[in-house]
């Protein structure tokens, strides 16, 4: 395989059911990385990797394996395999025979199957429940039984769909942290599916977020963090906050908005930005300073009060106080009734910090951006 070109190559994929306002989706995935696919609909994200897998047909498009056009062949011959806790393990066979069965069926000797299954279980730590039915077995236990089901016949691509979702939040974490060891030891070309954005960040060297089953961007974490390609990317992505506005200038890359609580800010301006249109500035909450004058009595701002913080401060009170652990949450109120969400490191005091507080906020415009009005409030 040449060295450019990618393992797992798909082209304009359209799945059914058809959907006319849906685009193909495109991705690449290059031989021992993980791109995660990080969406909001269970549904959506197993019907893809079904697609991908040959269990469901696409409508459109191309899939390819190492440069090898796979869409019209069946699901055993794409050279990838699929996990899914859709697929339970045979309750009557013992770990070692449900190992086994995925290579009995590809016609692989016994003597070979037995010793591959020897290393698949010493590989995920799976020595002294050889011979235990999966009833018998813990919630993490029967993860490494299923993931080492798909291990045992080394597919060029493994397509996870929401993998860890049946775990406890300490499992997931485990498994988790035994998947990526796996991946960099064993140079694994994973496409991985799921709904925790946490998932996506810590094993996706790339990372493609969806949105009702388009594909709206494809980069790094960072990239989908500071430099999202819509509105709906900074905020499913990067919990960011979203502002209606009027756009009063645009120059280069910047814009001057008119918030609709009545503050002018600036930020970075999307393509497609025009002066005089309605815009969705996105902000995220740890980009926000605040600013709580001791002048300002409490309660909501009314009138001339809302224009207080002038260019570049958006007065707002303050609506509750949350201490979680690794950073302070603020929720504030804008005098148009919009909320925003603020985090603050937890040295920050909260001496005096009650509902009812006015504050000012403010942010450098290069840490928000104002994307074109879609026509609907977000």
């Amino acid at each position: 395989m040449p060295p450019s070109l990618p393992r797992l190559d798909v082209r304009g994929l359209v799945r059914a059911p058809l959907d006319p306002s849906r685009p193909g989706l495109s991705v690449q995935v290059a031989a021992g990385t993980c791109l995660a696919l990080l969406g909001n609909r269970a549904a959506d994200l197993s019907c893809l990797l079904d697609t991908l897998a040959g269990h469901l047909p696409a409508v459109a498009g191309s899939i390819a394996v190492d440069g090898q056009d796979v869409t019209a062949l069946p699901p055993g011959r794409r050279g990838m395999g699929l996990f899914s806790v859709r697929d339970p393990l045979f309750a009557h066979l013992t770990v070692r025979q449900n190992l086994a069965f995925p290579l009995a069926a590809r016609g692989m000797s016994r003597p070979q199957a037995a010793a591959r299954v020897r290393e698949i279980m010493a590989l995920l730590g799976l020595d002294g429940q050889a011979s235990r039915r999966p009833a018998d077995l813990d919630a993490e236990q029967a993860w490494r039984v299923r993931l080492g089901r798909l291990l045992a016949f080394a597919p060029p691509v493994l397509l996870l769909d929401d993998p860890f979702a049946a775990l406890e939040p300490e499992g997931r974490r485990a498994m988790r942290t035994l998947l990526s060891r796996l991946a960099r030891a064993q140079g694994l070309t994973v496409l991985l599916a799921t709904r925790d954005r946490e998932d996506a960040l810590l094993l996706g060297e790339r990372i493609g977020f969806l949105s009702g089953g388009t594909l709206l961007q494809t980069g790094t974490a960072a990239e989908l963090f500071d430099r999202p390609a819509c509105d709906r990317v900074a905020t499913g992505f990067g919990d960011a906050n979203s502002l209606t506005g009027r756009v009063e200038w645009v120059e280069d890359d910047q814009a001057r908005v008119r918030l609709a609580s009545g503050a002018v800010m600036e930020a970075m301006a999307a393509e497609g930005l025009e002066a005089d249109a309605l815009c969705t500035l996105c902000v995220r909450p740890d980009r926000i300073a605040t600013l709580f004058p001791a002048g300002f009595s409490a309660g909501p701002f009314h009138g001339r009060d809302a224009a207080d913080g002038g260019d570049g401060d958006v007065p707002a009170t303050l609506v509750a106080v949350h201490h979680m652990g690794d950073h302070v949450r603020l929720r504030l109120r804008l005098p148009d009734g919009q909320e925003v969400l603020v985090r603050r490191p937890p040295i920050q005091t909260l001496a005096g910090l009650s509902p009812g507080r006015r504050a000012l906020l403010a942010w450098q415009p290069a840490h928000a951006v104002a994307f074109p009005f879609r026509g609907e409030l977000v």
